[in-house]
């Protein structure tokens, strides 16, 4: 990872054994049911056959799912249109066998994007073809003894060949310039999948020079907001609308923690829009079984539906944006998806659960409209019923949890960190022992020294964890000098 924009996080030397200092969600078990017989019933078949944690195959079905939905419709939501893409990201060790489950529920999209190279290397032939006929015939035109106007006429009258859309869909670790081309001259969905989140978190990409225009255009890309291209070279410049890009990001658990608790991303507000799920690792349990997750029965039925989708071929504007229909909410649907909002706002007050991670709460309902609407277009039922939307709604809590739940150990890392280096500065005086003025001209690292209030609140937590004692309190009965407990 680039060393300009050190993502990597903080950790306590073993020597310290250092209680947990806050209280941190318990990380829940993938609610497979949530996804329906179709797409749950595949993720169960692919996490049993693999032997994979069903996170990881939970998070790849739905995010081919996702691939496969996002150029048939939009749901709509009181008269706002709201795009069918999502943002994934699962945190899962090395050796879980991320890229197995990936193979499997993206097998479909393999053979359609095979298809489709195919299909446009014969077309660039055609269009080849085509260009030396222009050619010839535009040399014809401007040879001929006309008077200038009638050269002009006939030029006007030859067609220029168009040369056929780029045929990849799915990238790894591409640029923000990498995806504008790619949705200016090639097609209006895509996707970007990578079964090793560090080549994108790592990559050129996410460089200090980029990660503020990278992260500003994968939120507008997840927004459906128009893609505004602006170069000084003539012909470069395009707005392109209409377009759809789906995410899924695999990442080990220290890269995940780096990424989510960078307050960059986290400011920038790209991070609440990632729908965040962490794998129990299930090494020393996979005994050999002899099993073909493609000779499954139900992963069958997902890549049939999924290819039935993908040979859809939407409709497409004169600017190649996505013509695209709207699924509309059941009545049903309309009051879950209220009540449910309702609660989560609630959830966000100063104090309250959610608090903490308000921006990606903020996003839990859309969410919640965008899972519906791909279950709605998956199986095929023509709006979002109230079944469907309980389903989502479920699922964008489980993901917000697991958001709450990141956010809440990088809180606790810092606050470790913070905790080790005042005990390890206590620990290096002479008598172990210090007063809160000592503390906020001596304190290193300086960092600390930023404020007394941060000081107390530090050392109330090695108090409570009883690593020092207070020795001494002033006149308000403030703690006022401590010394550890050696």
């Amino acid at each position: 990872m680039n060393k300009a924009h050190d993502m990597s996080p903080k950790t306590m030397p073993q020597d310290l054994a250092m209680p947990q200092l806050l209280e941190v969600a318990d990380r829940l078990q993938y609610p497979l049911a949530l996804l329906g017989p179709l797409l749950g019933d595949a993720a169960t078949a692919i996490a049993e056959a693999v032997q994979a944690p069903p996170e990881i195959a939970a998070n790849s079905t739905l995010a081919v799912a996702a691939f496969a939905a996002q150029d048939k419709a939009n749901v709509v939501m009181d008269g706002r249109r709201y795009p069918l893409s999502l943002f994934l990201l699962t945190v899962a060790e090395s050796g879980d066998r991320k890229t197995a489950c990936d193979r499997v529920a993206s097998q479909p999209l393999d053979i359609w994007q095979r298809a489709r190279a195919e299909s446009h290397r014969q077309a660039l032939k055609q269009y080849r073809d085509e260009v030396d006929i222009y050619e010839a015939e535009r040399r014809d035109a401007l040879s001929k003894k006309n008077s200038g106007v009638e050269k002009i006429a006939a030029l006007e009258a030859l067609q220029a060949p168009e040369p056929p859309p780029e045929p990849m869909v799915i990238c790894q670790e591409p640029t923000l310039e990498g995806l504008q081309r790619s949705f200016r001259q090639g097609w209006p969905s895509q996707a970007l999948f990578n079964d090793e989140g560090g080549q994108f978190f790592g990559g050129h990409a996410m460089n200090p020079e980029n990660v503020l225009k990278t992260i500003a255009g994968l939120s507008r890309y997840w927004d459906g907001s128009p893609i505004i291209r602006t170069r000084a070279a003539r012909g470069e410049s395009a707005t392109m609308y209409d377009r759809r890009l789906s995410i899924h990001l695999q990442a080990q658990p220290r890269v995940a923690a780096a990424v989510l608790s960078d307050q960059l991303l986290v400011e920038q507000g790209i991070l609440a829009r990632f729908l965040v799920t962490e794998a129990r690792t299930q090494a020393g349990t996979r005994l050999y079984r002899g099993r073909d997750p493609f000779q499954s029965a139900e992963v069958q039925r997902f890549h049939q539906r999924i290819q039935a989708l993908l040979s859809h071929v939407p409709e497409l504007d004169e600017g190649g944006g996505l013509i695209l229909p709207d699924i509309q909410l059941s009545g049903d649907a309309t009051s879950h998806w209220i009540d449910t909002y309702n609660a989560t706002e609630r959830a966000q007050a100063p104090g309250a659960v959610l608090e903490l991670v308000k921006p990606a709460a903020s996003k839990a309902a859309e969410n919640a409209l965008r899972i519906a609407g791909v279950f709605a277009v998956l199986e095929n039922t023509g709006e979002i019923t109230g079944e469907q939307m309980a389903r989502a709604w479920s699922l964008a809590q489980y993901y917000l949890n697991g958001t709450l739940r990141a956010a809440q150990l990088a809180e606790q890392n810092v606050a470790e960190q913070s905790a080790h280096e005042v005990l390890d500065w206590l620990q290096g005086r002479k008598n172990g022992r210090a007063t809160i003025e000592e503390m906020s001209k001596l304190l290193t690292p300086k960092r600390h020294r930023k404020s007394v209030a941060h000081i107390r609140a530090v050392l109330a937590l090695l108090t409570d964890t009883g690593m020092v004692r207070v020795v001494t309190t002033n006149t308000r009965n403030e703690p006022a000098a401590w010394e550890v407990l050696r």
